[in-house]
């Protein structure tokens, strides 16, 4: 079934589930089951009981087709008895799990902003999410360079920076951040950001499962230690977070690297 909306859509009309998984503010696994309160073509508001950190990446899924795609954090709406509103931005442009068929895009929002710690101030475009989040807080979680982190930004009057201020203590935060050592012989091939995450997962390879301790997260995969060995190349199925006794998703997975702890 396809459903025509306009460029937001509310959830009382639609009753529209999703089922989020991630890690909280603390690091800790969750799957929650919610509903969308409202939708936009590029993302969504979602009230839920853990809090999120800002940038975080999600897997978001719709439990009636098991359509899922990944998501990241927006930013916190509102909080209310019980619930935290947060604004997703679905990280797949052509993501439309629940067949929802918009109204022509509009042009893009632009505004001018300023990074609240280093005050460098950039013309954004903003998503339709983000419109709606600014419109709610007069503010915007986003990356910025000056400290490799999310910072709050603002809008401004000031014109668009050329080079950055110098942060308090005179000291220039704008140097690349050193790469993290990787093993002898082994490159980096991250292609998306990762996310440290506490808990579980649980490989099934042969019939057979093992449970498992996640180290991290991303889009693209998620790191592991076990003491099974599996050989490079090994095809397996992941539930990635994993809770006893819940109704857990399985995946096909390749194991990609490896290597040996003391």
């Amino acid at each position: 079934m396809t459903m025509k909306a306009d460029p937001l859509l509310t959830t009382p009309d639609a009753n529209l589930q999703i089922v989020v998984f991630g890690s909280d503010l603390d690091g800790f696994p969750i799957m929650e089951r919610t509903k969308i309160l409202t939708l936009t073509r590029d993302g969504a508001t979602i009230p839920l009981t853990k809090k999120l950190a800002p940038e975080s990446e999600l897997t978001v899924s719709n439990p009636a087709t098991n359509q899922e795609t990944a998501a990241r954090v927006v930013g916190l709406v509102r909080e209310g008895k019980g619930a935290h509103v947060y604004g997703i931005e679905f990280l797949d442009p052509a993501a439309n799990l629940w067949n929802v068929e918009f109204a022509d895009a509009k042009p893009a929002k632009w505004m001018v902003m300023a990074c609240s710690r280093c005050h460098i101030v950039e013309r954004v475009a903003l998503t339709e999410i983000e419109a709606r989040i600014f419109e709610s807080k007069q503010a915007l979680t986003r990356y910025c360079e000056c400290s490799n982190s999310s910072t709050i930004w603002k809008h401004t009057e000031r014109r668009v920076s050329e080079r950055r201020a110098t942060p308090r203590g005179g000291v220039d935060r704008r140097q690349n951040p050193p790469p993290e050592p990787t093993s002898q012989g082994q490159h980096e091939k991250r292609r998306d950001k990762r996310t440290a995450m506490k808990g579980s997962a649980c490989i099934r390879l042969n019939g057979r499962e093992s449970i498992v301790e996640l180290e991290d997260v991303s889009r693209g995969g998620f790191r592991f230690k076990s003491r099974n060995n599996y050989p490079i190349g090994t095809q397996i199925e992941a539930a990635v977070p994993y809770s006893k006794g819940s109704v857990n998703i399985f995946v096909a997975c390749k194991i990609v690297y490896y290597r040996e702890l003391p």
